[in-house]
């Protein structure tokens, strides 16, 4: 097996880093490969069989199959839509307690996603046991403090009875005087053979871990290493490891706690031999239940299963009930880069379904790409109709009156289809009888969109992939759907192509975007939650202000807005104007929302902190701060 670590800070000092080094030694253990990466790019280049996407800031941004882990409280992933959006984009879910199992089933319940829910947690390597030295013992925490405050108490009390070591960010521990110890080094190692070498770990946990059940990778790292573990009172710990660890009364006030974690460190130098057979027992606990190699070999069978059911692998269609349904793809070559072609036409031969004809109209453009598609004539069904006696009809429409199959798209150059995106939305149509119409979360690409996130300055990710977003206010007051839907993510059903519609609109632009609102008009369509496609962003954004094509496309939105508005259409439903201003109040309100939700996400977030201590640091050094 192949894995890649997608890691949303890459490069930089944060546990995700040191999860990562720890996967990869696991991954070696049994026999796999596995790379840490912290882009979209590295994740194509290094082919994996799956990617484990570590934070839920980044979403799904490839066509591998990926698998969101879920060790953050689900209260965090709420204080923004676009994380919430990032989580259903993954393939499946790597999950920490049953309240995000919960989280994740309701959020997708009634809907048709295919995925799978595995236990996975911030654990460690499988490490041989050793006996920590306890006659005397000393107390270690590990962590990068990234929300400042947090416990400040409890460390100020423990700092002043001189038996506490702390590791981590020195920004994140600024305001220690002598019990701060530096950094450790990001290598899967040290932290384990600091916390051996002490003897005693400290494991605390925030309320919100605590209300959800997700444990800290504090426990599993002191287990791990062989030392004993001293844990605030969480149920997890308590199910899991029982009498095996020493706790805290999580309640109590900071003096208390202190005090009974003095109480602890006493009671260990006094009883060792039962504290190491406690350490022992708790070690033998990690290694047959929390190792990463466990944690990840279940994940083998789990993986397989899905990416079946997912259509990812390719079935003997002949016999497959869903292979005998045709599908259409209209190439529309007057949108997209024509020296993409290629790669969009790859993307469709490596479908692993193979019912599918493009139907190709010769127009001024057929010339160029005749080298593109003498590449593939032998791979696709390529079926070319010539425009030039269909009396004057624009030459995508051309298209629209030729479809004949059973389910009918659009694809241009520029549009990358994986290898899943036409069975899944064929699942769905075949599934749902009723259904007009499907489509697919939409990745979008871009040489020059960047997807940064930045902790106190110290380092940025950037990535050319993210998902895309809404389509520009001038689209979106058009369509009708809940989740974005463009033109090149949709499959529907040709009988949608009634008389009325088989008529040129006469457009000058955009008319696969007309195509697809008289679509929704006539049926009604679903999301399949599923990431099977990627486009790039010109695509999804009108041209530049004041060019001749920007003023094509602004002319053909006002004149489909007369066409669409208050029609009464087959299925009985009407386009309204007033429909179109409501949707735009309803955007306005729901974005003003976000916007009040994302400055509280931020003010709270481990990176607007960090950032506030950076610039405290600062100005403690002198140094200028103009662009706080």
């Amino acid at each position: 097996m192949k894995i890649a670590i997608h890691n949303t800070f890459y490069g930089g000092q944060l546990a995700e880093t040191e999860l990562s080094r720890r996967l990869i030694l696991a991954a070696k253990s049994l026999g796999w490969d596995a790379v840490e990466v912290g882009s979209s790019e590295a994740i194509w280049h290094y082919h994996p069989d799956f990617v484990l996407n570590l934070h839920f800031k980044t979403p799904k941004l490839t066509a591998y199959p990926t698998y969101g882990c879920l060790w953050h409280p689900t209260v965090l992933v709420e204080t923004d839509e676009r994380f919430i959006r990032n989580v259903l984009s993954y393939d499946a879910y790597l999950s920490s307690s049953p309240y995000t199992d919960d989280w994740i089933h309701d959020r997708l319940y009634n809907t048709a996603k295919n995925y799978f829910i595995a236990p996975f947690f911030t654990s460690c390597n499988t490490t041989t046991y050793q006996q920590p030295q306890l006659q005397e013992p000393r107390l270690i925490y590990v962590g990068s403090n990234w929300d400042g405050e947090r416990f400040k108490d409890l460390f100020l009390d423990l700092e002043k009875q001189h038996c506490i070591d702390i590791y981590g960010s020195q920004v994140g521990w600024s305001y220690l005087s002598s019990a701060y110890r530096g950094g450790l080094p990001f290598d899967g190692l040290s932290v384990l053979s600091a916390l051996n070498q002490a003897g005693v770990g400290l494991c605390l946990h925030r309320d919100e871990h605590t209300q959800e059940g997700l444990p800290s990778m504090r426990i599993f790292e002191i287990v791990a290493s062989g030392a004993i573990a001293i844990c605030s009172n969480h149920a997890f710990i308590q199910n899991h490891f029982g009498n095996t660890v020493l706790y805290v009364d999580s309640t109590l006030s900071a003096i208390d706690q202190a005090a009974q974690i003095r109480s602890h460190m006493q009671w260990i130098k006094t009883h060792s031999k039962i504290a190491l057979e406690m350490t022992e027992a708790a070690h033998q606990i990690f290694i047959e239940k929390f190792s990463l190699e466990q944690l990840l070999n279940s994940l083998k069978s789990y993986h397989q299963d899905l990416i079946k059911r997912k259509g990812l692998t390719i079935p003997d269609w002949q016999s497959h009930r869903l292979g005998n349904r045709p599908v259409e793809l209209i190439l529309n070559l007057n949108r997209g880069n024509l020296n993409h072609l290629q790669k969009t036409l790859k993307s469709v031969q490596q479908q692993t379904y193979k019912n599918i004809s493009i139907l190709l109209i010769k127009d001024q453009n057929f010339e160029q790409i005749t080298p593109s598609l003498d590449h593939y004539q032998s791979t696709l069904s390529i079926q070319l109709i010539d425009n030039q006696d269909t009396s004057n009809n624009s030459p995508f429409w051309a298209g629209v009156q030729a479809v004949s199959g059973q389910y009918l798209g659009v694809l241009t150059s520029g549009v990358i289809l994986y290898p899943n995106h036409i069975a899944t939305l064929v699942a769905l149509l075949d599934r749902f009888p009723s259904l007009g119409m499907a489509y697919a979360e939409v990745i979008q690409t871009s040489q020059q969109h960047q997807y940064a996130v930045a902790a106190a300055n110290a380092f940025d990710v950037f990535d050319q992939a993210t998902l895309a977003a809404n389509q520009p206010s001038e689209m979106a007051e058009f369509l009708p759907f809940n989740h974005l839907a463009t033109s090149y993510s949709f499959l529907a059903r040709s009988s949608l192509i009634d008389d009325l519609l088989r008529q040129d609109p006469k457009l000058d632009a955009l008319e696969d975007l007309f195509l697809l609102l008289n679509l929704a008009a006539r049926g009604s369509a679903m999301f399949s939650y599923e990431a099977t496609c990627e486009i790039d962003a010109e695509l999804l954004d009108l041209a530049p202000a004041n060019s001749p094509e920007r003023l094509r496309q602004e002319r053909s939105l006002r004149r489909m807005q007369t066409m669409m508005s208050d029609r009464e259409f087959p299925t009985g439903r009407g386009w309204s104007t007033t429909k179109s201003l409501r949707l735009r109040l309803q955007q306005s309100k729901t974005d003003l929302q976000q916007a009040q939700q994302r400055i509280v996400a931020m003010e709270t977030s481990k990176f607007w902190q960090l950032r506030k201590q950076w610039f405290q640091l600062k100005r403690k050094l002198g140094l200028n701060t103009n662009n706080e």
